[in-house]
C-alpha cells in the first residue's frame, strides 16, 4: 500500500485511482460522469463530508457500503406488511441519515446547485415523490377494482407526479413546496449514497488491475485480448467495452447528461465461436473499464476453475493437478 493509501484510513486503496486524499470528492465525480459537480462547491462539500462521515464507520469489511447501491427506492420508503425491503446494513443506513442531514441543512438555491451539479435524474425525482408522499399520508393506498381502472390510475398518477415534480424546474428554489424539497433531497441521498459505494469498491481491491491494452473502434466501443499464463497452446480472453443507450435525463437543463457503458469477459472455443463469462455495467468509460480489468485479473488468478455460468464451457480443461 502507498503512503498515500495508508495515510487515506479505510477507504486508502481508492487512492489508486482517485489521487491524493484532499481531491476525493472531485476525482469521484469525475470517475462516475457528475461533472457538473467539479463546478458546484456545494456538491463537493457534502459529497466530501458523506466521504468523511463513511470512513470513520467501524465495518468489518468495507464493501459493506457497496449495500449503497440498493438504497434507490428502498431507504426512505415508507414501511409496509405488504413489502419486503432489502436490509441496507446499520452502517449504510447510518452513513444514509448523516447525507439527509448534510442536505437537509442546505439553503434552497445550494441545494439546487447540488441537484444540478450531480445531475439529478427527473424519473428518479418522480419516484423519491411517491415515497415522500407515502410517508406523508401513513403509507400506500390500495385500492381494488379491474385492471383497466388500475392501469388508468396509474397513468393518471403518472402525470400528477411529473407534474409535481416540474414545480422544482419552474419555481424558485425558495418557493417549492415541502414536498417537492423532501423528494430532491431523498433523490440525492440516494445519489450521493451510490458515490460511496463507489468508494468502497474502489478501496477494497488490494492493488489496481493491471492496465490492458485496450483497442478502440470508434468512440463507442473498446476491446482488449490477455494471454492467459498457462503452458502449452495460447488461451485468449477477451474484454470488450460498449456505451449503451441511456434513457435517463437530468432534471435541470443546466446538468450534465449521464450515460452507462456495459463491460463483457469472455473467450473463444477452438471452432471460433465466443464463450460469455460476465459482464456489468459502469456509469463511465473509466468505471467500466476499471471493473473490466478488475474482472480479467480476478479471472486469470483462478483460470482452471473459470466456467461459463451459462453453456457449462471451462476457460481450461479439467486436471487432476492445476498449478496452486
Amino acid at each position: 500500500m502507498s503512503d498515500e493509501s495508508a495515510r487515506a484510513g479505510r477507504f486508502g486503496r481508492a487512492s489508486l485511482v482517485l489521487g491524493r486524499r484532499e481531491g476525493w470528492a472531485a476525482a469521484l465525480c469525475q470517475y462516475t460522469g457528475r461533472v457538473g459537480a467539479l463546478h458546484s462547491p456545494a456538491a463537493l462539500a457534502v459529497v466530501e463530508g458523506a466521504l468523511a462521515f463513511a470512513e470513520e464507520r467501524d465495518v468489518d469489511d468495507v464493501r459493506e457500503f457497496e449495500n449503497l447501491w440498493s438504497a434507490i427506492g428502498v431507504w426512505g420508503q415508507f414501511p409496509s406488511e405488504y413489502v419486503t425491503l432489502p436490509d441496507l446494513g446499520e452502517a449504510s443506513n447510518t452513513v444514509l441519515a448523516h447525507i439527509q442531514q448534510l442536505l437537509e441543512q442546505l439553503a434552497p438555491q445550494e441545494l439546487r446547485e447540488v441537484a444540478v451539479g450531480l445531475s439529478a435524474e427527473q424519473h428518479i425525482v418522480g419516484m423519491a415523490l411517491e415515497d415522500v408522499e407515502e410517508a406523508a399520508s401513513g403509507g400506500p393506498e390500495f385500492r381494488g377494482g379491474a385492471m383497466a381502472e388500475f392501469a388508468q390510475r396509474m397513468l393518471l398518477n403518472d402525470d400528477r407526479i411529473g407534474d409535481a415534480v416540474d414545480v422544482l424546474v419552474w419555481e424558485a428554489p425558495g418557493d417549492w413546496p415541502s414536498l417537492q424539497r423532501r423528494a430532491l433531497v431523498l433523490t440525492l441521498v440516494w445519489e450521493i449514497a451510490a458515490l460511496v459505494g463507489y468508494a468502497a469498491e474502489l478501496a477494497a481491491a488490494e492493488a489496481r488491475p493491471a492496465e490492458l491494452l485496450w483497442q478502440a473502434a470508434g468512440t463507442r466501443h473498446l476491446c482488449a485480448g490477455v494471454r492467459v499464463p498457462v503452458p502449452g497452446p495460447a488461451v485468449l480472453v477477451w474484454a470488450s467495452i460498449d456505451e449503451e443507450e441511456f434513457e435517463g435525463r437530468p432534471l435541470f437543463s443546466q446538468a450534465a447528461q449521464l450515460g452507462v457503458w456495459r463491460w463483457s469477459l469472455g473467450w473463444q472455443r477452438t471452432d471460433g465461436t465466443r464463450v460469455h463469462y460476465k459482464a456489468g455495467r459502469g456509469p463511465t468509460r473509466a468505471a467500466t473499464r476499471w471493473r473490466a480489468e478488475r474482472a480479467v485479473q480476478d479471472l486469470l488468478a483462478n483460470a482452471y476453475r473459470a466456467k461459463s455460468p451459462m453453456s457449462g464451457d471451462r476457460l481450461l480443461p479439467r486436471t487432476e493437478n492445476p498449478p496452486a
